[in-house]
This record gives structure tokens, sequence and C-alpha cells, in this order.
């Protein structure tokens, strides 16, 4: 995964006090921090598939259209990789949306051993049709935040993917 330039936890936290470091008997799986941020992962996408249930599409289906939507990647490694996806589910979805044509398989000139990806003309249609439901989606789960509190969700989660990459 290609990830951003996060500043040094040292230097992120200059002047705080650094968080309690939990003794396993401490530990209470309920209030853990990636508990909960497992149930918003795992609500956020029960939400998404149900809204895009009438175009048929998974939420990871929909990730693979937007990410090749954007050209972020054109392979299915870099899907993988980007999408956190293992090797065998991704060859899954991507022969779904292939013979939905949603997708199409390109035997890359340069190198004829590997596939590039690209969406089709209906690919591009159901992405631009679904596009408000996912806009939708995410506007709701920050609903009653202020701008400044989704700036410091962004900017934690950013130091826990850093912590953890």
């Amino acid at each position: 995964m290609n990830l951003p330039e996060f500043p040094t936890l040292e230097r992120a936290i200059a002047g705080a006090e650094p968080a309690h470091t939990l003794a396993p008997n401490e530990y209470r799986t309920e209030e853990s921090v990636a508990f909960k941020m497992n149930m918003v992962h795992l609500l956020l996408g029960a939400e998404i598939d149900r809204k895009l249930a009438a175009s048929k599409l998974s939420a990871i289906q929909w990730g693979i259209l937007k990410a090749l939507f954007d050209e972020r990647a054109r392979t299915p490694t870099a899907l993988c990789r980007i999408l956190l996806a293992d090797g065998s589910i991704m060859t899954r979805k991507l022969d779904s949306l292939e013979k939905r044509g949603l997708i199409e398989r390109i035997r890359s000139t340069s190198d004829r051993r590997s596939v590039e990806l690209a969406l089709t003309a209906s690919g591009r249609q159901l992405l631009r049709e679904t596009l408000p439901l996912i806009v939708e989606t995410s506007n709701r789960q920050l609903r009653g935040f202020a701008v400044d509190e989704v700036d410091t969700v962004r900017t934690l989660l950013d130091r826990m993917v850093a912590n953890l990459s």
C-alpha cells in the first residue's frame, strides 16, 4: 500500500502526554479503539452493500471500479495492494465484473505475461450512477461532526496507519 508521508509519532505528539499503555488485565475489548474501528468498518461495509444491492455490486467491487476510474490501479496486483484484498478474492471479483461487462482485461503490450484492467463504458456509467450512494453514506457517517473533528479523525487514523506500517 502506498502510504503518504506521516510525521514521526514523536513529532506528532510533541509536548502531549502519551497514551497509557495497557496491561493485559486492563484490556476491555468493547472499549478498545480497535474494536470500535472494526465496528465502524463492518457497519459502513454493510450500509454500502445495502445501498449497492440494486446494482448487484459489493463494496469491494465498487472499490475496484472506483480505483480503475481514478487510475489509481491498472493491474490486479495494484488493486490488491490499494484495496488490501487477497489475490484469490480479487480474481473472483474481477471475473464477476468482467462477465457483467463492467471491466475488461487487456494483455499488456510491454509484458505479454501481465494483464491490465480497464473500465468499459458500462462500468463507467454504473460507477457514475452509484457514486452518489457512496457519498451519501460517507456524509452520513460524519453527520454532526465539526470540520476540525473530521480533520482530527483523519490525522489520528493516518498516525495509526503509520504506526502499523
